[in-house]
C-alpha cells in the first residue's frame, strides 16, 4: 500500500513538472511568435502542414515498415493490414499480403494530392508576392516564412513516399520472382 502511494505521488510530481514545463514552453513560443511575425508564420506553416501531413507521414511510414517486414520474410498480421485499408472486408479478405500492401499504398493517393495542392498554393502565393506582381512588401516576408515552415513536413512526406514506393516495388519484384519459380 505504501509503495502504491509513493508511486502515485511520484507520478503526480512528475506530471506537475511536465505541465509547468509545457506551459513555459508554450509561453516562450508565443513570446517569440509575437516578437516576429515571420517566426509566427513559420511556426503556423510548420505546425499546420505537419498536422495536414500526419496521415501521410504515418501512412507511408507504416507501408514502408510493413513492406520491409514482408521482404524479410517475417509474419504480418492480415487483420491489422486489412484495417488500414478502407475497403469492405468481404472484398479484400482473399487478397494476398502483397496485394493488401499495394492497396494500402494506393489508398493514400487522395491525401497526397490534397497535401501537395495545399503546398503548391502556398508556394505559388509566396512566389507571386516575392516577384512583386502583387505589391505587398511585409506580407511577402510572412508568406515566405509560412512556405519555409510548410516545406519541412513536405520534405518528410516526399521522402517517406519515395521510400514506401521503393519498398512496394521490391515487394512486386519479390512476388514476380516467386511466381516465376
Amino acid at each position: 500500500m505504501k509503495k502504491e502511494k509513493l508511486v502515485w505521488w511520484l507520478f503526480m510530481i512528475i506530471f506537475g513538472i511536465a505541465v509547468v514545463a509545457a506551459a513555459f514552453g508554450v509561453a516562450a513560443l508565443i513570446s517569440v511568435a509575437m516578437s516576429s511575425p515571420e517566426t509566427a508564420a513559420f511556426l503556423v506553416g510548420l505546425i499546420g502542414f505537419w498536422l495536414f501531413a500526419n496521415r501521410l507521414i504515418f501512412g507511408y511510414g507504416g507501408v514502408a515498415n510493413a513492406a520491409s517486414t514482408f521482404l524479410k520474410g517475417e509474419k504480418i498480421d492480415r487483420e491489422t493490414l486489412m484495417a488500414k485499408i478502407k475497403e469492405p472486408a468481404e472484398k479484400i479478405k482473399e487478397m494476398s499480403i502483397a496485394s493488401l500492401l499495394i492497396l494500402w499504398y494506393n489508398s493514400l493517393e487522395p491525401f497526397k494530392y490534397a497535401y501537395y495542392l495545399g503546398f503548391f498554393l502556398v508556394l505559388t502565393f509566396a512566389v507571386i508576392l516575392g516577384m512583386n506582381i502583387i505589391v505587398a512588401g511585409p506580407v511577402a516576408l510572412v508568406v515566405k516564412a509560412l512556405t519555409y515552415g510548410a516545406a519541412i513536413p513536405t520534405l518528410i512526406v516526399w521522402g517517406l513516399e519515395l521510400l514506401s514506393g521503393y519498398y512496394i516495388a521490391e515487394v512486386i519484384k519479390k512476388v514476380a520472382e516467386d511466381i516465376s519459380k
